[in-house]
């Protein structure tokens, strides 16, 4: 952490509603310290929805702001703001990092998604060829099914409580993926070899489950996309079942390094 701060200091921030339990400025900072950044900062940034609009307009006249993170439950509706987003925000209807480009417009994309896989490769565990069950059709969840789709998955099988936006994401896959084999699912899984959880069932003290585990045995993997609590409990009672997991803080870590380099234009 910075000793000192002066007019030196470069701003990064993560943005959402609340933001009392989010690590990335934590784990953002250690990130910034092990690539020996001089005077850069992470902060976060508590912003209502009826502020949102004006607070971004604000950044554009921020100098030595850079980007940031957002988080829930932002990530489409900052959209309307941008002055550009990359072809995989506009595909997935959300965005979750924003830069501030140097004539002060900002420009958004989702990396929600690739820092997903990413973790799951550098855990060692394969997508391409992979059948996946997937919780959720939100910003996240769509960027983790854009992701997989762009990495040779065999198939998905979609589930969320409100059907009509499983079937949605479906036809935007197979808008994007015309191979790919798309199902809507239901709330008890068949066998898979990778499921996911990318809801916000089992956040904080939540004690709901997104998914059943009642079908699913080994060696399905099961993940989860939440940071807190990091062991939730599904994966806790993945982990009784003697299933294989995959924690939220991985693809965390992941996507910090990709956010990183995204906000400071490397």
């Amino acid at each position: 952490m910075l000793e000192q701060v002066d007019g030196r200091l470069v701003v990064l921030g993560i943005l959402g509603d609340p933001v009392h339990q989010v690590k990335a400025p934590l784990m953002m900072n250690a990130e910034i310290r092990r690539n020996q950044l001089a005077e850069t900062l992470m902060i976060p940034f508590h912003v209502s929805r009826e502020g949102l609009n004006e607070f971004l307009t604000g950044l554009k006249s921020w100098q030595n702001f850079r980007g940031t993170i957002v988080t829930m439950p932002h990530k489409q509706a900052v959209m309307a703001s941008l002055d550009q987003v990359s072809e995989q925000a506009k595909a997935i209807g959300a965005c979750n990092v924003i830069r501030r480009e140097t004539d002060g417009s900002l420009t958004g994309t989702m990396l929600d998604g690739e820092g997903f896989v990413s973790s799951l490769l550098a855990a060692g565990y394969k997508v391409t060829g992979k059948s996946i069950y997937l919780a959720g059709a939100g910003g996240a969840a769509s960027a983790i099914a854009h992701a997989l789709a762009s990495h040779g998955i065999a198939g998905i099988t979609i589930y969320n409580r409100t059907q009509a936006k499983a079937e949605e994401l479906r036809q935007a896959l197979h808008k994007q993926y015309h191979e790919l084999q798309v199902y809507i699912g239901t709330d008890t899984p068949e066998p898979h070899d990778i499921a996911i959880n990318a809801t916000s069932a089992g956040m904080g003290n939540s004690e709901l489950l997104p998914f059943s585990l009642e079908k699913l045995t080994q060696p399905t993997l099961i993940c989860d996309i939440i940071i807190y609590p990091e062991r939730t409990l599904l994966l806790q009672q993945a982990e009784k079942q003697g299933l294989p997991t995959h924690y939220g803080r991985a693809m965390l870590q992941q996507q910090i390094s990709l956010m990183l380099k995204y906000m400071l234009h490397q």
